[in-house]
Parts: C-alpha cells; sequence; structure tokens
C-alpha cells in the first residue's frame, strides 16, 4: 500500500434494500477488515434503481425498509472497530448517481426527491452539503440503449468501477481529466464472495476519515487518490452505444 494508507469502499449493495445484491451487510464487515479496509460506505439502489423494497409503502416506511442495510453494516462495524458510512445510488434512464453526505432524517423530509430531475437533485444535495456522483459514466450493458453523461449535474465522476470493461474506465477517466473534474472509484460491490484485494477498488486517505463530512469534502476537493487495480487504464476501446453529452 502507498503512505495513503485508510482506504475506503465507496459503492456497495447488500440483500436488504437492493434486488441484485445476495449480501447481508453485515457479512461485508469481516470481508473488507481482512483486505485492509479502514471502512466502507453502504450505497444501496434507491427509489427508481434496482431496489427490493415495495414502492407502494408509506414513504416514512419505505426508508425505515432503505435504511436497514446500512444500519445492519454500521452495527456490526461498530462492534468491530470498522467505519461504515450512508449513501444510496438513484437511477434515471440507465444513468445512476451516488449520493454521500445526507442521512435518514433527510430522506424523511424529501419525499418529492423521487419527481426530482438531475439539476433539482443536484441543488438539493448542494444545498444540504451532500455531494453528487455520476456512477460508472460509460458503463454499457444490454439494458442500456445510450451513454448518458451529466457533467454539470454532479460534483464529481467515478472513473474506475470493478463492475466495468477496463476500456469503459478508461473513457471516464480521459473525460474526467480534460474537463477538470474531481474523480472516485469503487468496486460497486453486491456479493460477499467478491470481496477479494484483486476486486475491490475505493478510494484513500493519509488521514482517517472522522465522518461522511469528511469524505465529501475530499471529493469534492480531489484531496486522497483512488484505488484500483493497476491495469484498470490500459485498455482503450470506443464505446459502442451513442454517447449524449447533457451539458
Amino acid at each position: 500500500m502507498s503512505e495513503l494508507t485508510y482506504r475506503y469502499e465507496t459503492h456497495l449493495h447488500t440483500k436488504e434494500a437492493s434486488a441484485c445484491s445476495s449480501c447481508p451487510a453485515k457479512d461485508y464487515i469481516d470481508r473488507y477488515q481482512k483486505i485492509g479496509y479502514t471502512g466502507i460506505i453502504v450505497t444501496d439502489h434507491f427509489y427508481h434503481g434496482n431496489t427490493c423494497i415495495p414502492r407502494d409503502l408509506p414513504w416514512k416506511e419505505w426508508v425505515d425498509r432503505f435504511c436497514l442495510g446500512y444500519e445492519h453494516a454500521k452495527e456490526e462495524g461498530d462492534k468491530k472497530g470498522f467505519q461504515v458510512f450512508f449513501g444510496w445510488e438513484e437511477n434515471f434512464d440507465g444513468d445512476e448517481y451516488l449520493i454521500y453526505g445526507l442521512d435518514k432524517q433527510w430522506l424523511y423530509a424529501h419525499p418529492e426527491m423521487i419527481r426530482w430531475s438531475h439539476q433539482e437533485q443536484l441543488e438539493a444535495v448542494r444545498k444540504d452539503g451532500g455531494l453528487v456522483v455520476q456512477a460508472h459514466p460509460f458503463r454499457e450493458r444490454d439494458y442500456l440503449s445510450a451513454i448518458n453523461l451529466h457533467p454539470n449535474q454532479v460534483d464529481a465522476m467515478e472513473v474506475a468501477n470493478s463492475g466495468n470493461k477496463s476500456y469503459m474506465d478508461t473513457l471516464a477517466y480521459e473525460y474526467c481529466k480534460q474537463k477538470g473534474m474531481p474523480i472516485t472509484a469503487g468496486s460497486d460491490m453486491h456479493h460477499a464472495g467478491n470481496v477479494s484485494i484483486e476486486n475491490c477498488f475505493g478510494m484513500q486517505f493519509s488521514k482517517k476519515l472522522e465522518s461522511i463530512h469528511d469524505y465529501v469534502c475530499a471529493v469534492k476537493a480531489s484531496s486522497g487518490s483512488i484505488y484500483v487495480d493497476s491495469n484498470r487504464f490500459l485498455d482503450h476501446q470506443k464505446p459502442t452505444l451513442p454517447v449524449n453529452n447533457f451539458e
């Protein structure tokens, strides 16, 4: 490990709230500790994403159910001296956004958020000190018809995601480099069996984060470093999907 010794997983899904995850939240803690991570940020799929929480529930009950993954992970992490922070991942038209720096009480107070546009989301999150990161912006999948980029509706972009092929991350990295945008990396973890030093990405810092707000400030200031596989940015290839850049 480099001199930046505090490493964090920034993109992780739990069985409690994400339909695509097979891992109960508490089961991540030991696995990440064993590979040298200091903490994780739980970012389950939110209302318009691949959530497993029924959308016909009253809003407060929906939020309570949604937060269980984070709460279970936090409880286990506290027992073992491992940091667990809260976030979420919201979906629009296949383009997805990681939100950091806000909490359960904030969600209770904003039931209207399920109707927000990209710009409304950014303004509301920024107003209360949060961070918006476009997740895996150049991802190609069979369920996607286009790559939708929103550089002016985010604070940063995720340029390394272990669920991507490397050329997708190369494109994101080069895009952010040209625009001078802050960058992040994360594993997009869904399954406990995939947690290994080879598969896990993240962010690392020279000082331990005291709160999720430290993470927000660090990303906005472009401090710290992405932690990725050493070969991540070597595969250059053009995307096969059309790219829509929404300035």
